[in-house]
C-alpha cells in the first residue's frame, strides 16, 4: 500500500518558516519561547524522519543501507513525534505561569514517567518487534504494541486539556482555545492516521495548530521587543498578574540604567538599544548557566527586570559578577569619558510586594532612592524607608495639595558679579503635606507630570510668582527679576503667550520682570509648538534661559541660534571643578558662551574658593547654597534687603 507523502511534505516548509519568523522577531528569550523553539525542531525532524522513513521502504526489496535508514528514520520520528508532547505539557505550565507547581524533582518525574515509559518500549522493539518492523522483503509494518504509544499520547492530551481548563481563571479565553486546539489537532491527526496509514496527515495538522499557537498565544508584538531581543513590558505585567494570582514565591531583579535617556540621546536609537540588547544577551547567558527557569523583560528607556522563580538565588553576586564586564563593553561602544550609571536592586514575592501596580511604580521608582555610591539594595530595605511611602502614596499627596492649595512659592537669591548685588531669583515650587511633610520636587513633579495635573500647578507658579512681583518695589530691592521653570506641558500650549499677556495685565507685571525657563530637552520635545511659542513671548518682551547645561549632550549650534538671554550650568559641571579636567570644561563653557554672546549662571555653587575661580572665569552670575538656599518670599525680601543695602538701582 502506497504512502501519500503531499501532507508531510506541506508540513515541514510551515515549521521551518515558523522557526525562521520565531528568530527574525528575535522571541527566543524566555522559557516559553525557548520551548516552544524546541518543539518547532522536533515537530521539523518528525516530518522530515518520516518522510525520510517512506522513501526508504517504498521500493522493495529493501537494500541493506536503506533499511538502516529506515530504521533509524523510523526510531527518530517515534521519539521527536512522541518527545514534542511531552514537551507541550512543560510549555502549558510555563505559558501559563504555574511553573512552580512541576519545580519539585519528584513533580517532574511523575510528569515524566509515561514518557520514559515510551522510550523504554522503543528500546525493546529491535529484540521484540511490538512497535513496528522492517522486512527486506515485506517493507514496513505495525507492532501489536504501537498504539500503546497513541495511548502515552492521548494520556498527555486529556491531562494538559484539564490542566488548561483549570487554568482559565487566569487564561484568556483567545489564548485558551488555541492552546487546547493543539490536542485536538494532534489527537485527530493522529486517529486519522492509524486507522488509514496511507494517509500521513499526523505532522500537517500539528502544523497547523502551531500555526494557531504564533498568532493567539505567543504573539511577538504582545509578548517580545524586538528592539532589544527581550520580552516586552507588556508581558511582564502579565506575568507578575500571573505570578500574584496564583501565589508563587519569585525573585524579581531590577537593572536600571539611571542615565538611559542622557545615553539615548548621546549614542542614537540604534547604537543605545543595540548596547541595551548585548546587555540582556549577557544576562540570559550567565542566567541560564545558573540553571534556573527566568525570563528576561525590558521597559523603555532602561530598565531590565528578570523575573526568577527561586527565591533564594544570589542575584546580587550574580550582579556583583557581571557589572565590570558590562561597563567593559559600554566602554567599548562609547567616546571616552561617557559614562553608563547602573543601578540594581531585587524584590521578593510576596514578601516584599503583593500588588501588581505598586512592584511596577518599585522597578520604575528604586533607583531615585539609592545613594550615588550604591550600586545594589535589597527592595526590603528601601521598601521601609519614608522616600518609598512618599512615592506609593503620591497620587493622594497630589489631590491634597491641589485640592487644599499646599504648594508654596520659594526663591533662591542669583548674584550677579558684575552689578556686586543680588538682581534676580529663580522660583521653586515646594509641597508641604501633613501626613509625610516636605515632598521633594524631584519626586512630586515628574508625578504630576506623568498623572496629567501639571499645568494646574504650573497655573499656580505663573499667578504667584506674578503676584509677589506686582506686592514689591524691585527697584528699590535692586531686583530686575524673577526666573520661571516651565514644563513640558506648559510648553504645548499654544494659549501660553494669552496665559502670560493676562497675568501681565492684571498684576501690572512688566514682561521684562520674568524670565523664563526651559531645558534642551524640553525643546526637542515640544519642537515647533515651542518655536512659535517663543517668537511669541520673545516679541511680547518676555526673555528665556536654558536650564540643566551639562546633564545632555547640548547643541552648541542651537543654543546660538535659540533666542535666550542666558545658559544656566547645571550644577554637576560646577561640583566637577574639583579636578583640573572639570574647571577645564567650565572655563571654555564661559569663553564659548561670552562669545555667542550669552550670559552664564553658574547653580550649586557652594564654597567661596569655587566662587572666587566661577569670577575669574569671568562667569556672569551665580546661585547656590554658598549664598542661599530656597527662601520662602518673606524671608527672601528680609535677604535681598539686608544684603543688597546702598547697592539698588
Amino acid at each position: 500500500m502506497q504512502t501519500v507523502l503531499y501532507f508531510d511534505f506541506c508540513s515541514i516548509p510551515i515549521f521551518i518558516i515558523i522557526l525562521i519568523t520565531v528568530f527574525v522577531r528575535r522571541m527566543t528569550r524566555g522559557i516559553s519561547n525557548k520551548m516552544f523553539i524546541m518543539l518547532l525542531i522536533l515537530s521539523s525532524l518528525s516530518a522530515i524522519s518520516d518522510v525520510i522513513m517512506e522513501y526508504a521502504y517504498r521500493e522493495l526489496p529493501i537494500s541493506p543501507e536503506r533499511m538502516l535508514t529506515a530504521q533509524l528514520s523510523s526510531y527518530l520520528y517515534f521519539i521527536c513525534r512522541n518527545a514534542s508532547v511531552y514537551l507541550y505539557t512543560f510549555f502549558i505550565f510555563s505559558i501559563t505561569g504555574t511553573w512552580y507547581r512541576v519545580k519539585s524533582f519528584a513533580r517532574k518525574v511523575i510528569v515524566s514517567i509515561p514518557f520514559a515509559l515510551l522510550i523504554l518500549i522503543l528500546l525493546s522493539n529491535p529484540f521484540t518487534g511490538i512497535v513496528f518492523d522492517i522486512a527486506a522483503d515485506k517493507g514496513y509494518s505495525r507492532g501489536s504494541c504501537i498504539f500503546i504509544l497513541y495511548l502515552i499520547s492521548l494520556l498527555y492530551a486529556v491531562f494538559g486539556t484539564i490542566y488548561l481548563l483549570s487554568c482559565s481563571r487566569f487564561i484568556t479565553k483567545d489564548k485558551l482555545i488555541p492552546l487546547i486546539s493543539l490536542y485536538f489537532f494532534v489527537a485527530g491527526g493522529a486517529v486519522f492516521q492509524y486507522f488509514f496509514p496511507q494517509y500521513l496527515v499526523e505532522m500537517i495538522s500539528t502544523s497547523m495548530s502551531t500555526i494557531l499557537l504564533i498568532l493567539f498565544v505567543l504573539r511577538p508584538e504582545e509578548i517580545s521587543d524586538a528592539s532589544v531581543g527581550s520580552l516586552s513590558f507588556d508581558a511582564y505585567r502579565l506575568e507578575l498578574q500571573k505570578i500574584l494570582y496564583t501565589k508563587q514565591r519569585v525573585k524579581i531583579a531590577f537593572l536600571n540604567i539611571t542615565n538611559a535617556t542622557e545615553l539615548r540621546s548621546y549614542l542614537g536609537e540604534e547604537r543605545y538599544l543595540s548596547y541595551v540588547s548585548h546587555v540582556i544577551t549577557q544576562l540570559d547567558i550567565k542566567f541560564t548557566r545558573e540553571r534556573i527557569f527566568f525570563g528576561i523583560y525590558f521597559e523603555h528607556p532602561g530598565t531590565i527586570m528578570i523575573i526568577v522563580d527561586d527565591d533564594k538565588f544570589d542575584i546580587k553576586a550574580a550582579f556583583r559578577n557581571m557589572y565590570g564586564e558590562i561597563r567593559r563593553n559600554f566602554d567599548k561602544l562609547a567616546i571616552s569619558g561617557e559614562r553608563m550609571n547602573v543601578k540594581a536592586c531585587s524584590l521578593v514575592i510576596p514578601d516584599d510586594l503583593t500588588d501588581c501596580d505598586e512592584i511596577i511604580r518599585f522597578g520604575r521608582s528604586f533607583a531615585s532612592q539609592m545613594p550615588a555610591s550604591r550600586m545594589f539594595a535589597d527592595a526590603s530595605e528601601l521598601i521601609s524607608s519614608n522616600d518609598y511611602k512618599m512615592i506609593s502614596n503620591i497620587d493622594s499627596i497630589l489631590n491634597r495639595a491641589i485640592s487644599e492649595n499646599r504648594f508654596r512659592m520659594y526663591y533662591q537669591p542669583i548674584y550677579s558679579f558684575e552689578r556686586g548685588r543680588f538682581i534676580s531669583a529663580e522660583a521653586l515650587i515646594r509641597l508641604n503635606d501633613d501626613e509625610y511633610g516636605s515632598i521633594p520636587p524631584g519626586l512630586f513633579i515628574p508625578a504630576a507630570e506623568k498623572r496629567g495635573v501639571i499645568l494646574p500647578i504650573g497655573d499656580f507658579v505663573l499667578e504667584d510668582v506674578h503676584r509677589f512681583i506686582s506686592e514689591n518695589d524691585f527697584d528699590a530691592l535692586g531686583l530686575e527679576y524673577i526666573e520661571i521653570n516651565l514644563s513640558v506641558a506648559q510648553c504645548l500650549q499654544e494659549e501660553l503667550p494669552v496665559k502670560l499677556a493676562l497675568l501681565s495685565d492684571r498684576y501690572g507685571v512688566s514682561p521684562d520682570k520674568v524670565n523664563l525657563e526651559i531645558t534642551e530637552t524640553t525643546y526637542e520635545e515640544v519642537g515647533t509648538v515651542m518655536e512659535t511659542n517663543l517668537a511669541a513671548l520673545t516679541g511680547m518682551g518676555y526673555t528665556f534661559s536654558l536650564d540643566d547645561y551639562g546633564t545632555g549632550y547640548s547643541n552648541m549650534q542651537r543654543v546660538s541660534k535659540l533666542p535666550l538671554k542666558m545658559v544656566k550650568l547645571d550644577k554637576s559641571l560646577v561640583d566637577d571643578m574639583a579636578t583640573e579636567d572639570g574647571r577645564s570644561i567650565v572655563r571654555n563653557t564661559v569663553k564659548m558662551m561670552r562669545d555667542i554672546d550669552k550670559e552664564l549662571v553658574a547653580e550649586g555653587v557652594e564654597t567661596k574658593d569655587r566662587l572666587d575661580e566661577l569670577e575669574k572665569m569671568g562667569c556672569h552670575f551665580i546661585q547656590g547654597y554658598y549664598f542661599s538656599k530656597p527662601l520662602p518670599a518673606d524671608k527672601f525680601i528680609a535677604f535681598i534687603k539686608e544684603h543688597n543695602v546702598n547697592t539698588a538701582k
